[in-house]
């Protein structure tokens, strides 16, 4: 499959998991950007919120939660169809583990990993639902931090690197 072809996979991935987010955003539907990172080695391909949510939500977000999944990549780093189904999988069980209590904002893919980036308001209520997910699945390279975002400035370096 060419990169087009796998971001447009990407793409339908992100449509998939916004369901977090929309419920934050007065029309219902959030607009994505899908890019590619240019000038490095394997590609990387980054999924992120076009825009930033409200001041207001962003409060009621402020911890970053990341979540680092590795696969098994193809040759230039990215997954294989395999891999992508099982991502359709874990992205539907994190979204319905973080409910309403968490927005989906952003991924990052490339070099035999994916990080998902969710805001939460707190992330003690979804630690003992994460252990029993991950721990029910087959051996998987998952490795989840966590940091104090309340500015969500992960994103907004995302976006002001594209404008």
């Amino acid at each position: 499959m060419n990169i087009a072809a796998r971001i447009l996979c990407f793409l339908a991935m992100a449509t998939l998991v916004s369901a977090a987010a929309a419920t934050e955003y007065p029309e219902g539907k959030q607009k994505w950007l899908v890019l590619e990172r240019q000038g490095a080695k394997l590609p990387e391909i980054v999924t992120v919120l076009a825009t930033l949510p409200a001041p207001e939500v962003r409060a009621r977000f402020p911890v970053l939660l990341q979540v680092l999944w590795g696969y098994a990549p193809l040759a230039n780093g990215l997954p294989t169809e395999e891999e992508i189904a099982r991502g359709r999988d874990l992205y539907a069980n994190l979204d319905r583990i973080f409910g309403q209590g968490g927005i989906y904002a952003m991924s990052r893919t490339g070099a035999g990993g994916r990080t998902m980036y969710y805001y939460v308001a707190n992330p003690g209520s979804h630690a003992e639902a994460l252990r029993q997910y991950f721990d029910s699945l087959p051996p998987t390279s998952v490795k989840v931090t966590k940091h104090s975002d309340p500015e969500w400035n992960s994103i907004r370096d995302v976006l002001n690197g594209v404008n």
